[in-house]
This record gives structure tokens, sequence and C-alpha cells, in this order.
């Protein structure tokens, strides 16, 4: 059973998605700011 690549996604898998996405430029952010502060 293969989903198909056409389906348009869900409310919820679209904001759970864009979460991810600012968890991890989030991550990124503060990881450089704290690198550049501590380096």
């Amino acid at each position: 059973m293969t989903p198909d690549p056409d389906r348009k996604p869900t409310r919820e898998e679209m904001r759970a998605t864009g979460m991810v996405a600012v968890a991890v430029l989030v991550f990124l952010a503060v990881f450089t700011l704290g690198f550049v502060a501590f380096s």
C-alpha cells in the first residue's frame, strides 16, 4: 500500500512539520550563538 504522492498533507501534518522545522532552526540558532559566544 503506497501513499498517494499527490495527496495534500492534513492540517495536523502541516503543523507538526512546521513545528519540527522551527525547532531545528531554533536549535541551530542557539547552537551557533553559544558557539560564537564561548569560542
